[in-house]
């Protein structure tokens, strides 16, 4: 019996070496797949990490298209809060309408303040302002009161009315005039949201 044993021994290695080729090829399957399952995870994490720094990029350039709108929205407040102050000083208008009156050498400037009118955001008021000048002196104070806007601060002109003067000499080359107009001035209210509701 030890003969024939020893005489096939070639055939229990064969066997034992299938055996153990078979064991490896299993446990290299049984790895290729746990591999191959890991990969396929491993691929929809990353593309959910993907999807999501896509979301952060589209954020960050909303943020940035944010950022840069209220820059926007804060220089257009500036700008309105210098043409509309919190208050209307009347000294302040008289002061700037006389003071161009005098500038073009126009004659009896006069400022009268009205009564301040309030509106849902703003307030006006009114100021009538009197002078005896030349058609020319009112073209550059109108055109004054113009660069004054373009500056920041709102003067608007609401009644205008030129008349003959009554001491003028009609053999002048230049008619003096006496000019009646209406400035209106401007101030932002502060509110309060309890105040809207």
């Amino acid at each position: 019996m030890i003969d024939s044993l020893v005489k096939n021994i070639h055939y229990f290695l064969l066997l034992y070496a299938v055996f153990i080729g078979f064991t490896a090829f299993e446990d290299l399957t049984l790895k290729l797949e746990n591999t191959q399952s890991e990969y396929e995870s491993t691929e929809v994490q990353l593309t959910k990490v993907r999807r999501s720094l896509r979301q952060v990029k589209q954020f960050e350039k909303n943020l940035q298209d944010s950022k840069n709108r209220v820059s926007e929205i804060i220089k257009k407040i500036e700008t309105i809060q210098k043409q509309l102050p919190p208050t209307i000083n009347d000294a302040q208008v008289s002061d700037t309408l006389t003071q161009f009156a005098d500038e073009l050498r126009m004659k009896d400037p006069s400022p009268t303040p009205k009564q301040e009118v309030d509106y849902q955001f703003y307030a006006s008021k009114n100021y009538i302002f009197d002078v005896k000048g030349t058609f020319l002196q009112f073209l550059i104070f109108y055109e004054k009161l113009e660069k004054l806007a373009s500056e920041g601060r709102i003067l608007n002109v609401q009644y205008l009315r030129m008349k003959v003067a009554d001491d003028a000499d009609d053999r002048s080359r230049f008619q003096i005039l006496n000019l009646s107009t209406t400035v209106e001035a401007y101030r932002y209210k502060e509110f309060s949201v309890e105040e809207q509701e």
